[in-house]
C-alpha cells in the first residue's frame, strides 16, 4: 500500500469497533460509486440547516473493514499521519492479504449527512457488533 497525493481508486479510513479488533477500512471509489454518491448528495443537500434532519442511510458495500495483523499489514497510524483518511494505491490482490475482523460482517451502510459528510457502518452477522469509520467529505471524493 502506497500513499498518494492525488486522487486514486481507494481511500484508507480510520475505523473502529467496540469489542472486535478493527483499525482501518478501505473504500473502493469506482466511477459508478462517485456517480451514485453525487445523486445521493443532491437528495440530502436541500435538508442542510434543518435541525430535525439527522442523516440518510443507504445499503452500500464499497467498503471493507480490516484489523492490523502481526506481520504484513501496514502501521495504520503511521500511514494516516494524523489524518482521518488518505488516498492510497493498492497493488493487485493486496487487499486479500489484509487481516479481517473476527466477526463476519453484514448490513453495510453508508450514512450521509446534509453537510456532505458521510461514513460507513457494518455489523457482525451473528453478534450485531457495530463497526464504523471516521467521517469523510464526499464532495472531496466525487470531484
Amino acid at each position: 500500500m502506497k500513499l498518494s497525493d492525488k486522487a486514486t481508486a481507494h481511500i484508507l479510513v480510520k475505523a473502529n469497533s467496540e469489542w472486535d479488533n478493527c483499525e482501518f477500512a478501505i473504500i473502493h471509489l469506482s466511477e459508478e460509486w462517485k456517480t451514485e454518491q453525487a445523486k445521493r448528495l443532491a437528495l440530502v443537500k436541500p435538508l442542510e440547516g434543518n435541525h430535525y434532519f439527522c442523516s440518510m442511510n443507504y445499503y452500500d458495500t464499497a467498503v471493507d473493514f480490516y484489523r492490523t495483523g502481526e506481520n504484513d499489514n501496514p502501521n495504520i497510524e503511521e500511514l494516516l499521519n494524523g489524518n482521518e483518511w488518505i488516498f492510497v494505491e493498492l497493488d493487485e490482490q493486496e487487499q486479500e492479504t489484509f487481516t479481517v475482523p473476527e466477526n463476519r460482517l453484514d448490513c453495510y451502510r453508508l450514512v450521509l449527512r446534509a453537510n456532505g459528510t458521510g461514513y460507513y457502518t457494518a455489523y457482525g452477522k451473528h453478534t450485531s457488533e457495530e463497526f464504523w469509520m471516521e467521517e469523510f467529505l464526499l464532495t472531496q471524493l466525487i470531484a
